[in-house]
């Protein structure tokens, strides 16, 4: 995990400024949905649904990011409580200041006795081109396999 902070300030009371979290959003609602219900009180700059990684579905939040301060404080104040496609929503102001540190996917930890832990499976990127990585494995050069085989099935 990374050191730097990724937010400042008090959850509960979040300083104003031009980035907005939107909670409380249908599984179904689209990011053109969002802006264009942000877009009534000021110049939306980005809009972002935020999706599981491995399902892709929407995990139910989203983070706008207007032109103006006044423009996310008047949205702020109008749909804080509002209803969009048929849930109550929650807008605050967002406390990140940074996207997240992105993580390489695979488990990155010591080995285990049976080779490496985790789910990624495959061969993804980084390591030594086919010998063993820096954590002293082998990854496997199949890509039909995601998961390891059950010890009940052997």
């Amino acid at each position: 995990m990374s050191s730097r902070k990724r937010h400042v300030g008090n959850r509960e009371d979040p300083p104003a400024g031009r980035c907005l979290g939107v909670f409380g959003l249908s599984l179904y609602t689209t990011e053109r949905e969002v802006r264009d219900t942000f877009e009534k009180y000021g110049r939306v700059g980005d809009c972002r649904i935020v999706h599981d990684h491995a399902t892709g579905r929407s995990r139910g939040f989203a983070f706008v990011n207007m032109e103006s301060v006044n423009g996310a404080q008047d949205a702020k104040e109008r749909l804080n409580g509002g209803e969009l496609d048929g849930r109550r929503i929650r807008v605050d102001y967002s406390i990140t200041q940074r996207a997240h540190t992105p993580t390489p996917g695979v488990y990155m930890g010591r080995p285990t006795k049976r080779g490496y832990r985790g789910g990624g499976g495959g061969s993804s990127g980084g390591g030594a081109r086919g010998s063993g990585s820096r954590y002293g494995y082998r990854r496997s050069n199949s890509r039909s396999r995601s998961r390891s085989r059950s010890p009940y099935y052997r």
